[in-house]
């Protein structure tokens, strides 16, 4: 960090009021998607008592189409946890478009779960298919590799919504305006409810300082998504960013059985 942008950290630090501590500026979370790309987190995951009882996977890679991303978060579990919760395997990959303006525009968006309990595999599958142009969404849901069902959905007038994967990319991309402390952001998605938003808060100092498992630096967002996405029951997580902008730890608030669920960086990559 330059002796400059050293200064400005101590200043926002210090929660004055100076017009450039805003993150676009002055921590590096937000950068260009050219920046983003080719990103490859691992995080160790704690939950219940235990720690590192699962383990995740963050990253951003090219697909080799021209302006074509795929972003990919996987969650499995490992050793006890695999008894206490299943052998367990979530998995949420995004195909995304890069428009000449910078952002990202939903392609197709797969959600997959799948665990073995008691000896018995279940997978299930949910793909949503994304067409601006005419104006619709696809779903498609499949157990054991088997299609259950398939509906289509108009997007409503005036609506541009995005899965949650492209919604956190270009949230990170400034897309979305600076994200300045006490911040809120609506964004336009499409789920088991509806056509509704994800509800972003960029957290003030004190609130920050409130959330113990986070450190006082940095920047925390929390962010209240439709409660299928995670199988949750609030819906609510939290995503820590260093100055560097690196995602490098967050909470997923009452996941279904299990409580709060705690990720942490493990390892990084370029």
């Amino acid at each position: 960090m330059t002796r400059f942008r050293l200064l400005m950290a101590i200043f926002c630090s210090l929660h004055l009021s100076v017009p450039a501590c805003t993150w676009a500026q002055d921590f590096g979370i937000i950068k260009p998607l050219s920046q983003l790309t080719g990103e490859d987190y691992s995080y160790g995951i704690d939950f219940l008592f235990f720690t590192r009882l699962a383990e995740g996977e963050l990253r951003l890679v090219e697909t080799g189409e021209p302006d074509v991303l795929r972003a990919v978060l996987i969650g499995r579990t490992l050793g006890i946890a695999s008894w206490l919760a299943g052998d367990r395997t979530q998995t949420y990959s995004s195909l995304m478009r890069l428009l000449p303006d910078g952002s990202l525009d939903s392609i197709q968006h797969v959600s997959q779960i799948r665990k073995k309990r008691w000896g018995k595999w279940t997978d299930r599958v949910k793909i949503r298919s994304f067409d601006y142009e005419r104006g619709k969404i696809t779903e498609e849901k499949f157990k054991e590799g088997v299609l259950s069902s398939t509906k289509q959905h108009d997007i409503p007038d005036g609506q541009h919504p995005v899965d949650v994967l492209t919604a956190f990319y270009n949230l990170r991309a400034g897309i979305y305006g600076p994200l300045q402390r006490g911040t809120k952001v609506l964004i336009p998605t499409y789920s088991g409810k509806g056509f509704i938003d994800f509800e972003v808060s960029v957290l003030t100092v004190e609130e920050q300082a409130s959330q113990d498992y986070f450190p006082d630096h940095g920047l925390l967002i929390q962010v209240k998504v439709d409660p299928e996405i995670f199988e949750t029951n609030s819906g609510s997580l939290y995503l820590w960013f260093d100055e560097l902008g690196v995602p490098g730890r967050g909470i997923v608030e009452d996941l279904i059985g299990l409580g709060d669920v705690r990720g942490y960086l493990d390892k990084e990559g370029k």
